[in-house]
């Protein structure tokens, strides 16, 4: 079977998707909603970051709410292309999952 490039685009697409959820997504049971918008949000991060940055580039960074947006305001000025809601989304899914450790106890 021979695949074209595009069906390895998204194959690979899907994979560092995945790999995004399952590295900041919370635990919910499956089915519920913020499951569902972990996904979308991973997604979204995929499809807005990994076309200039590796996902480790992006996730290992730990900044805060206010860091996040503006590192996303600054990759606007950039180039990138993102609606105002998606944005939105954007900085509060990586702020969730990404944002500062908390020290070791």
């Amino acid at each position: 079977m021979k695949l074209s490039p595009a069906s390895i685009a998204l194959m690979i697409s899907s994979l560092v998707a995945g790999a995004a959820v399952a590295q900041g997504a919370t635990k919910v049971a499956p089915g519920e909603p913020q499951a569902a918008a972990s996904a979308d949000d991973a997604a979204l991060l995929d499809a807005h970051c990994s076309s200039c940055h590796s996902l480790d580039q992006v996730t290992s960074q730990n900044r805060t709410a206010d860091e996040w947006a503006e590192t996303i305001d600054r990759m606007v000025d950039h180039g990138l292309q993102i609606t105002p809601e998606d944005s939105k989304r954007l900085n509060a899914f990586l702020a969730a999952h990404y944002g500062p450790k908390s020290p070791p106890k």
